[in-house]
């Protein structure tokens, strides 16, 4: 499992300076976004810089009472503005009834929010039941202020127009979905837990029809946990995420396929998932297993997403040009790690290597005659020659006039 990292603001901040981020004064305060690590399921919880909050999602039955409800108490939170689902399948709902039951329906403080209609199962009348007093029917284009800036906008709901009613299985459940942008000054955020993505006898093509109401954003939050089914080209190369996070656990299905998780790094994406999954693996160097919860943080002019950092407005850490190509492998590494390197012009080329907190580890450079591509390797060791602990590091290549940033993980 790779090591939990550097949450606290002052180590965002130093990292930031490092990367040269330039900072803006829209925003007053942090968003947060918890992407809750559920296994095979979703969860996400948004908080506002006022305290706003609303939960999306809680994983399977069992999933509230043992991974959610402790969660949220950890972060000191005993009762919930909103809570709401994507659709009523039971690895997304099957948790909100047990927060709902444990908190108190009067914790629920403004509403329970959902797709209307109904559904068959123990786990959809358990749900219903739980949430009856202050249940809900969300509407397309209803916007929920959290506060402080931040607007969470249903984009879509039962179809988004594509699908006839009544929307109460004439259609299959991933249909429906309810699908959410949390807006943040210059930030994006789009979640909308298995919205389907193709017409096939199963499927409706939805996120087609949602995309253009949707733009570039900066963080996916990727449609059924990397199902072939979902995250279709159109969509993915409308939505140019910076930074994707595929909740997924072991599983029967595949997730997430190796297709997805390609086109997903092809549009210019680092991934991060909360699991390995059963299905493909993320390319060298372009995404990582977290193996565990993913937490987004946005303030002015920049988020972090795990603790890495990404400039709004930008294409994140990974790729600062477009006419530079910086690759890693192995990423994670267990003895050392090669850097090929593509630059726009010819020079002396350096690779300077900091640990979390901006200290200066190490620097590799080019030897012989200028080159505008090549490969430097790093061994993992300090500038004094000891081995470096296991852990994350942000390297910084320069060529003559042009830079670009990476980060790499020792294991």
């Amino acid at each position: 499992m790779i090591m939990k990292r550097f949450m606290r603001a002052a180590t965002a901040a130093a990292i930031a300076f490092l990367l040269l981020i330039p900072v803006a004064s829209q925003c007053q305060g942090n968003l947060e976004i918890h992407c809750i690590d559920v296994g095979q399921g979703d969860c996400t919880l948004v908080i506002s810089p006022t305290g706003g909050t609303l939960l999306f999602d809680a994983g399977w039955n069992g999933k509230g009472n043992t991974v959610v409800i402790p969660y949220l108490q950890s972060l000191g939170l005993t009762g919930l503005d909103y809570v709401s689902c994507s659709h009523y399948h039971a690895d997304h709902i099957g948790g909100l009834d047990e927060v709902v039951n444990s908190f108190g329906i009067d914790s629920i403080r403004v509403a329970a929010l959902d797709r209307g209609w109904s559904y068959t199962t123990v786990t959809y009348n358990n749900y219903a039941a739980a949430v009856a007093p202050k249940r809900t029917t969300i509407l397309d284009s209803q916007v929920i202020d959290l506060g402080g800036g931040v607007t969470v906008t249903c984009v879509a709901v039962n179809g988004n127009g594509e699908c006839p009613p009544p929307f109460a299985g004439n259609d299959d459940e991933n249909d429906y979905c309810v699908s959410l942008l949390v807006e943040y000054g210059d930030f994006k955020f789009f979640v909308a837990g298995d919205l389907s993505g193709v017409n096939s006898s199963s499927y409706n093509d939805i996120e087609s029809s949602v995309c253009p109401e949707i733009g570039d954003i900066d963080v996916y939050r990727v449609d059924h946990h990397g199902s072939s089914s979902n995250s279709n080209a159109t969509f993915v190369s409308t939505l140019q995420p910076e930074a994707s996070i595929i909740s997924v656990g072991s599983n029967s299905y595949g997730h997430p396929t190796q297709t997805v998780l390609n086109r997903l790094v092809s549009n210019g994406s680092y991934i991060y998932q909360t699991g390995a999954g059963s299905g493909g693996t993320i390319p060298a160097g372009e995404g990582e297993v977290v193996g565990g919860h993913v937490v987004i943080v946005v303030g002015a002019g920049q988020y972090t997403v795990d603790g890495d950092p990404y400039d709004l407005g930008s294409a994140g850490i990974q790729i600062a040009d477009r006419e530079i190509s910086l690759k890693v492998f192995p990423n994670p590494f267990t003895s050392q790690t090669t850097f090929g390197f593509s630059l726009p012009e010819e020079g002396r080329v350096t690779l300077d290597v900091f640990d979390t907190t901006g200290r200066f580890i190490n620097r590799v450079s080019t030897p012989g005659p200028a080159s505008s591509s090549g490969t430097l390797t790093w061994d993992g060791r300090t500038i004094s020659g000891e081995s470096v602990s296991p852990g994350v590091y942000f390297v910084r290549l320069r060529g003559a006039s042009t830079g670009t940033a990476h980060k790499v993980v020792k294991r």
